[in-house]
C-alpha cells in the first residue's frame, strides 16, 4: 500500500535566543550541523536542542504513517439520494475483519453509512451497534487488505505526554494534529460534538487541533497507538480553541467488544451511594484522590463484599478512582456477574475485598417494581405497570419509549391462551400508545362486546404481535 509522506514543522526556540525551523527529512542532526560553516563550532546545548527536535519530528512522522492507513472518512445520509445532505465525521479500523470504531453522533444521523479508507477505496457500511451513554458505535466493511490499529493502555498515559489526532476535520482526509495530553479524567461536562451538544462522562483532554470532522478519528501516541477516541471540543465558535476530548482507550475498548459481541453494552452495579473525597482528605491520607461511600445499599454487591459507610474506594478492577466519574466508569467495564477486585481505605487502612457486580439495568427495573402495583386488567387477565423501555432497531439504539410491563398472567385468560407471557413488554394497543395504565385500562373497558384488539409488544428484545379478545364482565 503507497502512503502519502507527512511532514510536520516544528519550531525550536534554543537557549541563546535564535528561532530555527526544522523539518523532518532523511537528514541526520550531525549531517545538519556539518553543513555549518567549519569555523562555528555548535554550542552543546545548542546541538542538543537540535538533535530533539529531530527526534521528535521523525516520531511524529512514524505516529502518522503507522496509524494512517487504518483511519477511514465516514459519511452519513437519512436517504439513499446523492443530493440528500451528508453527516461527516471519522473512524478507526480497529479488526481485520472489518470493525470500525467511530462516535455515535456520528452515525445515528441516518441509516445510509459510507466508508472511504486511506487507499481512496468507497464502501458500505452496516451498523453493529451504539452505546450512547459514551458516544461511542461500531460499523463493519468487507474489505481485504485493511490494516488494524493498535490500542495502547490509556491508563498509563501521562500529562504532558505527546499525542497526534487524526480524521477529516471539515471533510479534508487524513489531516494530522499534533499537541499534548493536557488533563486526564475529565467529567461532567457539557462539550461541543459535531453539529449537537454531547455529554459524556469521561475524557482525556489534549491541546492538539480537533475540529468538525474529526469526530470517531482516534488520539494516538508516538508508537502510533490508540490512548483515546475524539469526540468533543469547548469552542464558542464550533472550531479548534485548544480544548480537545477523547475518549479514553480502556473505554472504548471495553464498549467496543460488547458491541461486536451482542450488540449492546452490559453494564456494571455495584449498588453504592458515592461522593468524592475532598482534596484536603486525599492530601491528608496520601493519595490522588479516591470516593467515599455514602451508603451500602441494602442486597448490593458492595454491601455483600463488606463495603460500609466511610469507606473509601480507591482502585476496581485495577482502575484508579480519584473520582466519581472515574469509579462510576470503572464499574461500568465490570462485566455483570463476575468479580472485580476492589481496594479501599478504612480507617486509614488500606484494604481489598472483592464483589461481583450485577446488571445495572436489571437492577433499576427491580428497584421500579418493587415501588409499583400496577393496574388489574381483568379483561385480559394481566397485571400491568408503567415504565421505560429502549428498544434496539437495527442495532441502533433509539430513545426510550413508554409501554407496561406484563407482571402476572392468569392461568386460562385471553392474554395467556394467545400466548403472551409474564414480562412481555406492551408499547402499543391498535397502533395506540399511551402515557399510563390508567389510559390502558379505560381504553379496553370503552370496547364493544368481543372486540378484537391488536397488541405489540417486546419479548426480552425481539418484537412480537398478538390479536386478542378480552373479556367481557371479568
Amino acid at each position: 500500500m503507497n502512503h502519502r509522506r507527512i511532514t510536520f514543522s516544528l519550531a525550536l526556540t534554543l537557549i541563546v535566543g535564535t528561532s530555527i525551523s526544522l523539518h523532518s527529512t532523511n537528514a541526520s542532526a550531525d549531517s545538519f550541523i556539518e553543513t555549518r560553516p567549519a569555523q562555528i563550532d555548535p554550542d552543546p546545548s545548542q546541538q542538543h536542542a537540535m538533535n530533539m527536535a529531530f527526534n521528535i519530528s521523525d516520531a511524529f512522522e512514524y505516529a502518522a504513517e503507522k496509524i494512517e492507513p487504518s483511519v477511514v472518512h465516514i459519511t452519513v445520509k437519512n436517504s439513499r439520494d446523492p443530493r440528500a445532505p451528508e453527516g461527516l465525521g471519522s473512524g478507526v479500523i480497529v479488526d481485520t475483519r472489518g470493525y470500525i470504531l467511530t462516535n455515535n453522533h456520528v452515525v445515528e444521523t441516518g441509516p445510509y453509512i459510507t466508508v472511504r479508507l486511506a487507499d481512496g477505496r468507497e464502501l458500505g457500511a452496516t451498523l453493529v451497534g451504539t452505546f450512547e451513554e459514551t458516544d461511542l458505535a461500531v460499523i463493519k466493511i468487507q474489505a481485504d487488505d485493511i490494516v488494524a490499529a493498535e490500542f495502547a493502555d490509556s491508563e498509563s498515559i501521562r500529562v504532558g505526554q505527546w499525542v497526534l489526532a487524526v480524521g477529516s476535520p471539515f471533510g479534508f482526509d487524513q489531516t494530522v494534529t499534533a499537541g499534548i495530553v493536557s488533563a486526564k479524567g475529565r467529567g461532567s461536562a457539557s462539550m461541543q460534538g459535531d453539529g449537537a451538544p454531547i455529554r459524556l462522562q469521561e475524557f482525556i483532554q489534549t491541546d492538539a487541533a480537533i475540529n468538525p470532522g474529526n469526530s470517531g478519528g482516534p488520539l494516538v501516541d508516538l508508537h502510533g497507538k490508540i490512548v483515546g477516541i475524539n469526540t468533543a471540543i469547548i469552542s464558542r465558535t464550533g472550531s479548534n480553541n485548544g480544548l480537545g476530548f477523547s475518549i479514553p482507550a480502556d473505554i472504548a475498548q471495553s464498549v467496543m467488544q460488547q458491541l461486536i459481541e451482542t450488540g449492546r453494552v452490559q453494564r456494571g452495579w455495584l449498588g453504592i451511594e458515592m461522593v468524592s473525597l475532598s482534596p484536603v482528605e486525599a492530601h491528608r491520607l496520601g493519595i490522588d484522590g479516591g470516593v467515599v461511600v455514602k451508603r451500602a445499599l441494602d442486597d448490593g454487591p458492595a454491601l455483600t463484599a463488606g463495603l460500609q459507610s466511610g469507606d473509601i474506594i480507591v482502585e476496581l478492577g485495577g482502575r484508579s478512582t480519584e473520582n466519581v466519574v472515574r469509579l462510576s466508569n470503572a464499574i461500568m467495564l465490570t462485566k455483570p456477574n463476575e468479580p472485580v477486585e476492589i481496594n479501599y481505605i478504612r480507617d486509614g487502612t488500606r484494604l481489598e475485598t472483592s464483589a461481583v457486580v450485577t446488571n445495572r439495568d436489571e437492577q433499576i427495573l427491580v428497584a421500579q417494581l418493587a415501588k409499583e402495583q400496577g393496574i388489574d386488567l381483568k379483561e385480559l387477565g394481566t397485571k400491568i405497570v408503567p415504565r421505560l423501555f429502549t428498544a434496539d432497531q437495527n442495532r441502533r439504539r433509539a430513545k426510550p419509549i413508554i409501554g407496561f410491563l406484563l407482571l402476572d398472567i392468569d392461568e386460562g385468560s385471553p392474554a395467556a391462551i394467545r400466548g403472551m407471557e409474564k414480562n412481555d413488554f406492551i408499547y402499543q394497543i391498535d397502533e395506540r400508545v399511551f402515557d399510563n395504565a390508567q389510559e390502558v385500562e379505560q381504553y379496553i373497558q370503552s370496547l364493544k362486546d368481543g372486540e378484537t384488539i391488536h397488541v405489540r409488544f417486546f419479548r426480552g428484545r425481539e418484537p412480537m404481535q398478538v390479536n386478542l379478545v378480552p373479556r367481557t364482565n371479568p
